[in-house]
């Protein structure tokens, strides 16, 4: 699921395949995380990203709360779980704020560089960040990948990702979920969006459409949600 709002807000959440209720987990992640970031999203004075940092984890952790909730007055959704990935933005700024749980990602592309800026909450990263000499290229194919540490939903807490920065002009971001990036490798992603010369006014959406493409012609074994995120600044 994704919602692309006008006042700075884009979200991804990815509903965990096999657990019940994985559609209703992301509806209600994404409902309660654009509402807690509505006063975020445009704010134009100084200390935009100290502000919406706290905003950010605030609304993930009441997204989580919801679940709960809802597990406890439905029980046949109880154990539902969703990731969520969620960016707010001061486009005069160039300012911006990312939140994460699980495996949904968010990159930046500058120039010609595509940049992973999430951390996968996955048991494989975790391998990964234990022993450096891990072929990525081949762990990216392991059966254990998508096996998430955490994601919104359980009984325990999640400790959200929270990130910020500011944007240099022409600066895309690129939200999705592990349906694109479990099946089209990272430079292929980065060439369609090249591709699609979104400097020179081209429809942001060709590229979004033909990464989902992509994806469900390598196979397509999961949901694909992609978002793609430009804005300007002085």
């Amino acid at each position: 699921m994704l919602l692309m709002s006008p006042h700075g807000i884009a979200i991804v959440a990815d509903g965990m395949g096999g657990h019940p209720g994985g559609d209703v987990a992301a509806g209600l992640a994404v409902a309660a995380t654009a509402e807690a970031l509505e006063g975020a999203a445009g704010r134009k004075e100084d200390g935009f990203i100290d502000w919406a940092r706290s905003v950010m984890r605030d609304g993930i952790l009441a997204a989580q709360a919801v679940l709960l909730q809802r597990g406890e007055q439905q029980p046949e959704l109880r154990g539902m779980g969703t990731t969520l990935t969620a960016m707010v933005m001061d486009p005069t700024a160039g300012a911006w704020v990312i939140g994460h749980v699980g495996d949904s990602r968010a990159y930046r592309i500058r120039g010609t560089t595509l940049d992973q800026l999430t951390r996968d909450d996955t048991w494989l990263q975790q391998q990964i960040d234990r022993d450096a000499s891990i072929n990525r290229a081949a762990a990216r194919h392991s059966p254990y990948g998508h096996i998430l540490t955490q994601c919104l939903g359980l009984e325990r807490p999640p400790q959200p990702q929270i990130l910020s920065g500011y944007a240099a002009p022409g600066d895309l971001f690129l939200l999705c979920s592990d349906g694109l990036t479990g099946m089209v490798e990272d430079d292929v992603i980065l060439s369609i969006v090249l591709d699609a010369d979104l400097d020179n006014g081209s429809d942001p959406q060709i590229p979004v459409r033909q990464l989902v493409d992509a994806a469900n012609h390598a196979g397509g074994r999961d949901n694909v949600t992609v978002v793609l995120v430009a804005f300007e600044h002085a």
